[in-house]
């Protein structure tokens, strides 16, 4: 048995490829590095990738409130700026599309309605961070121009 390990070892096969062993070391290192490296980036990728979807999470989920906020707004100021939590800011203006008073027709004569009617067109901008996203909504809107207890006959 001694004599057949002795044999293997100066085997001229072996002699040869002892330097190969370093560069062998020298290639998987590099390998190493280089996977390391590809990590690294791809961490960095995923993680700025990461923040854009926290940002336009967090827009999409003002979305609905800023709609139903603007519903709120007195649109014949035309424009104005609102702070709506969470660092995201609403930006508006309003354009009014047009407005009409109805009128029941009836034997008696001709009632026009207690209500003007208004339709708005409201292009807004949501603001978080570094981010700005911009909408169009149409809002439908009216005033009361006879109080109740003239409405009363």
């Amino acid at each position: 048995m001694i004599t057949i390990k002795r044999k293997m070892f100066n085997s001229p096969l072996l002699r040869e490829n002892k330097g190969f062993l370093v560069i062998e070391i020298l290639i998987a290192g590099l390998i190493l590095t280089a996977s390391i490296a590809a990590t690294m980036y791809l961490f960095r990728v995923g993680f700025q990738h990461l923040g854009r979807a926290d940002v336009s999470n967090i827009l999409s989920s003002k979305l609905s409130q800023s709609i139903n906020l603007i519903k709120t707004f007195d649109l014949e100021k035309k424009s104005g700026i609102e702070d709506i939590g969470d660092g995201v800011t609403l930006a508006w203006e309003a354009r009014l599309l047009n407005s009409t008073r109805p009128v029941m027709y009836t034997a008696e004569g001709s009632i026009p309605s207690p209500h003007e009617l208004y339709l708005y067109r409201v292009s807004f901008q949501l603001i978080y961070k570094d981010a700005k996203r911009d909408y169009e909504t149409n809002i439908f809107s009216y005033k009361r121009l006879v109080s109740a207890s003239e409405m009363l006959f």
